[in-house]
């Protein structure tokens, strides 16, 4: 059986990154990366105004950032899990954009699907505030609500399993993750 490859997503804020780590040591089959800093690598100053690039940049970015998870993935032979989004809040025009690619859809064959409420996704950002995240609580149900469409469309159409986590609020959720990865 090959190595799985799995995608985390939700809004940003809702705990994606601190649930996965708090998971891996229990995991020693699984190889986590985060998407925002395989991208920020390989654009390097670039990425500091990746959101204004042209498309066809930010494409090309993203392709290399397949490619560089499909290589670890053949050097380590282990579940490559990316911590990631499958639609972005625009800041220029305040607009949900889904972002995840047709390279994405074919690399990736699970989607995890972390879902919290408005109040647990405002916390986190609230207790975070070394990164620029909105506080505005339709901007964050617009977030919540585009993630989730965009998860649930792009695995329909695409075949992709699609695993729901509840809120990160306690250690079930954790349990529920190593489960699906396991």
């Amino acid at each position: 059986m090959s190595p799985r490859r799995i995608c985390l997503v939700g809004v940003r804020g809702v705990g994606k990154t601190t649930l996965v780590r708090s998971v891996l040591p229990r995991l020693p089959s699984v190889d986590h990366v985060v998407g925002s800093a395989v991208l920020r690598e390989l654009a390097g100053d670039a990425f500091a105004r990746f959101d204004h690039l042209p498309a066809e940049v930010k494409d090309g970015y993203r392709r290399q950032a397949i490619a560089w998870m499909d290589d670890r993935q053949a050097r380590e032979g282990r579940t490559i899990l990316c911590d990631g989004h499958t639609s972005l809040l625009d800041e220029s025009d305040g607009r949900v954009t889904a972002v995840f690619t047709e390279e994405d859809c074919r690399f990736f064959r699970e989607l995890i699907l972390v879902e919290a409420p408005i109040e647990v996704v405002l916390g986190h950002r609230l207790g975070d505030r070394t990164k620029h995240r909105s506080l505005d609580r339709s901007v964050i149900e617009a977030e919540i609500d585009g993630e989730r469409e965009t998860a649930v469309r792009i695995a329909r159409e695409w075949g992709l399993t699609l695993h729901r986590l509840p809120a990160i609020t306690d250690a079930s959720t954790a349990d529920r993750l190593v489960e699906v990865l396991s």
